[in-house]
């Protein structure tokens, strides 16, 4: 399985999509305490997300300390997976873990707007 995160965090998306295709991964699955997903949009590789999510991962998906793939996406700024994520149903009034609204967690306004 640690050969799937790690293509998950370097972007290998034809690697994502082999090791899940040919070996009937659950895309919902959970690596440590979070889920593929969470990696994904972490790391900034919004594709691995849209594909991920094409294939059935929970786009509200949440790690062990209540971190949503989202609110990942936020911290780490990466505009695209946000986009991706709020398009496929992610929900944009979530809170963090220490109670700041995902609105107020972002820093760039591009994000703030796709959060209105």
């Amino acid at each position: 399985m640690s050969a799937l995160v790690w293509d998950i965090k370097n972007g290998e998306l034809d690697s994502v999509k082999h090791e899940i295709e040919n070996k009937g991964i659950d895309v919902n699955l959970d690596v440590n305490g979070r889920p593929l997903i969470l990696h994904a949009a972490d790391y900034g590789h919004h594709a691995i997300v849209n594909y991920l999510i094409s294939k059935g991962a929970d786009p509200n998906a949440k790690d062990s300390y209540g971190i949503s793939a989202l609110l990942a996406a936020i911290w780490e700024g990466h505009t695209e997976c946000v986009k991706v994520l709020v398009s496929k149903g992610a929900l944009v009034k979530g809170v963090s873990p220490d109670g700041t609204s995902y609105y107020d967690a972002a820093k760039k306004d591009e994000i703030k707007a796709l959060l209105k």
